[in-house]
Parts: C-alpha cells; structure tokens; sequence
C-alpha cells in the first residue's frame, strides 16, 4: 500500500481560504472518519462538518478517484478557513487517521512517478509560480502543456528509428536486412541536429522572458544616473544630490515595461579617487557593468564621444537636455532628461535591442538552464555521431546516436538519473 501524505496547498497564513490536501491509497478511507457528509461522487465539491480535536470546522472536501487525479492517486482536498490554528488541526487530524507530513514536491513527484507528468510539465509549474510578468508565466505555461516535452520526444524517435535500423543491420546480418546508408544516416541527424539548434537559439529571449534584462546604469559623478533610476522607475528610490559621490553602492530596482521585466542597476561615479570606500563603489559599479546584458553610459557633455571599457552591449545616453536652449546634435546617442521625464526612449530603445517583442509570437522558448545544458550537449554529442558517419564503424555510430537520445531524454526525465529528479522536485514548496 502507498503511504497517504498530507500538506497545506495554499500559502501559510491568514486568508480568507485554505486547502490541505491528501493523496495516498487511505487517502478517501481516512478522510471518511472525520468529515462528514463525505461526497457521493468524485470531483465535486461538498459542503459539510470536519471534525478535528478541538473544534468542528465548517468545511468543504473533495475527492478524486485514482487514476484522475493530480497525482494519479485518490487524493481529498479540504477547503477550510484560512488561517495557522484551523489549517494545523485538520492536518494534526488527517495523521491521528493515518496519513504523514508530505516532503517538498512529494505530490509532484508522485505525478511524475505514476506518469502524469514529466519534468519539464514540473518545471513549468515552479516557473509559473515564480513568473512575475506575463511573458515568464507564458513561457512556464508552456512548459506545462508539455510543447518542449513533445518537441524532445519527436526528435528521440527520429533518432530511435536510426537507431533501430543499426541495430538490425549489426544484430540480424543473415537477414539480408536493408543496410542504412552513411548518406542517409547522417541526413536524419543533420535534421534533428538542426532542431536541437533552433531550440538553443531561443535561449536569449527565454532568459528575457523569464528574469528580464540587466540593465546597469553606469557614467561620471554627477552626471545625473540616480535622477534617471528614479525617472524610469517612475519613483524616488535613489538619493539624489549635486555632492559627487553621493552613489557609493550599486542600487537595483525592476520595473515592467510591455511586459517585460527591466532590471536597472544604479552605480557610483567612475572616477579616481583616493576614498577607500568610493574605490570600492567604483569596483562594484564595473562589476555590475560586466555582467550587465546591456550598459546605459550616461553623460552630460555634449562633446563626450567616449565609450564605456566594457565588452557588453552599451547605449550612450545625453542627459539633462533641458539645460540647453537647443539640444546638441547627438546622433549616436538617446537625448532625454531625468527632470523632465521624457525617457522612455530609453526603454523602447533598450525594448527593440533585444527583440523582446518576439516573445508574445513565440510558441516555445527554452527558459531553464538545465534543459538548455541538455541540449548544448547533445548537440554536441550528435556532431561526433556526424562525424563518425564517415570514419567509424556502425556499432559506433549507434553508440554515439543512443548518447544523444539518452540525453535528450534527461530533459523530460525519460532517461533522467534519481538525483536530477529529487533536485528538481525538492525546489516544489510543500503542498505541491
């Protein structure tokens, strides 16, 4: 018998409504024993009385049958009041019955482990709770709707029928089988080779999707890099002063712009100075600088043509145009003014940079760094099955061609080892 585990599903705390959840084979029997009237049918909500220790609680339960339910086990919902005290007693009383503490994931896993999902739906689950701008959540939701996984299963059959028709060749030589061509061998995995970099070409915009875009915020002392912060943030979030090196720490803030999030990173004043606490505000502002997907280099000097020492992507900005009568002619530079506000070219101009509007047309996007690792390895594995096409012989060819299927499958757990999957699965909170 699989032991029936119970946790909270909804945030702890005080709410308006709270669901605990049980999902094992005792799962109906032991719910049986302390809720009542328990529903006639399944998967649909009951109003009725949960009896626990202390107080009777006016409740609403539900069950699912196995195998139609989250999990593919029976599993019983109770819809309670909100709130630590109530939640806790209906726990408390569905392990007097029988149940235990579930572990992190522990419901997920167990829908991975009676089929009902594959690692990337449960990756797609974590990354729509995380989301936090519509285009993390629609990238998540994919996942969920498993559009990666079926992507990944496509190409491991392409690769299954190579495969398979080696196989034979090597295994069966007195059948006078129909022998694979070289020709033909490596036409089928240039193909799927092709897919498999398609995929990885999405990873830029799906790290745009899902964490947005690194936008650091570097220039002189006083040339106006914390009034621009607070301008595009559209609030007072940095000190601003004409002290030079008022800014002595990188200072980050996110604000949503069409949806996509936009990280900024204000930094101190790069200049020489012989403060050791300013040095150090100028070695975190080139820090941040360096790993920043794109650098804002601000300047107040009209005949400032100087470009920032940085190997990462960078736009010169003029600021506090509204100082001049006549704005300088600044061609490759974007003319705004913190004081006036007029800088949203700014984020349009960073917006279009990245192509970030390609997102709401994309239907897949690889947003995970493991699935992207899976796939750079693969891709590199089916490269050498390439190659050996023509210098190796044919049980090395389907050697080569059985690793990338292996690894593939990693990405959906098909082939995944038990340490990936508890890794992926402990990242659930509890309840999920």
């Amino acid at each position: 018998m699989n032991t029936t585990i119970v946790a909270l599903s909804t945030a702890r705390g005080r709410s308006a409504i709270a669901v605990v959840r049980m999902s094992g084979d005792d799962a109906i029997n032991i719910a049986k024993k302390f809720f009542e009237p328990f529903p006639k049918n399944p998967n649909m909500l009951k109003v009725g009385v949960l009896h626990t220790e202390r107080f009777d609680e006016h409740a609403m339960c539900v069950y699912f049958s196995a195998p139609h339910s989250y999990t593919g086990e029976n599993t019983v919902e109770f819809h309670c009041h909100g709130g630590t005290a109530v939640c806790q007693a209906v726990i408390e009383q569905c392990i007097k019955n029988g149940a235990v503490p579930a572990q992190n994931g522990e419901f997920s896993k167990r829908a991975f482990i009676n089929g009902k999902q594959n690692l990337t739906n449960a990756e797609g689950i974590i990354e729509m709770i995380d989301a936090e701008t519509a285009s993390a959540a629609k990238a998540g939701a994919n996942l969920l709707e498993n559009k990666l996984g079926k992507k990944v299963i496509d190409l491991q059959n392409v690769l299954l029928d190579t495969l398979s028709a080696c196989e034979a060749a090597l295994d069966y030589p007195e059948e006078d089988l129909e022998l694979p061509t070289v020709a033909g061998t490596q036409i089928k995995l240039k193909e799927v080779e092709k897919e498999i970099q398609n995929l990885i070409s999405t990873a830029t915009l799906g790290k745009v999707a899902k964490y947005g875009i690194n936008v650091a915020i570097v220039g002189a002392p006083n040339v106006g890099k914390s009034s621009l912060l607070n301008a595009l943030l559209g609030t007072e979030r940095a000190i601003v002063s004409d002290i030079q090196g008022t800014t002595r720490d990188t200072l980050s803030e996110s604000v949503n712009y069409k949806d996509i999030k936009f990280n900024f990173i204000d930094t101190a004043g790069i200049r020489e100075s012989s403060d050791v606490v300013e040095q150090e505000g100028v070695r975190r502002a080139q820090k941040a600088a360096d790993s920043a997907d794109v650098v804002l280099h601000i300047t107040d000097n009209p005949t400032d043509r100087s470009v920032y020492p940085t190997v990462r992507p960078q736009i010169r900005v003029f600021n506090k145009s509204d100082l001049f009568v006549e704005p300088p002619c600044c061609a490759d530079s974007l003319i705004v003014s913190a004081k006036s506000g007029n800088v949203d070219i700014i984020k349009s101009t960073i917006y279009e940079m990245f192509s970030a509007g390609e997102i709401e047309n994309s239907d897949l996007l690889i947003t995970n760094e493991r699935h992207l690792s899976c796939l750079n390895q693969a891709k590199n594995q089916i490269e050498q099955a390439i190659a050996s096409c023509s210098n190796s012989t044919l049980d090395i060819v389907s050697s080569a061609i059985k690793q990338v299927w292996e690894t593939l499958g990693e990405i959906t757990g098909s082939t995944a080892q038990e340490d990936i999957i508890d890794r992926i699965y402990s990242k659930f909170c509890l309840g999920k």
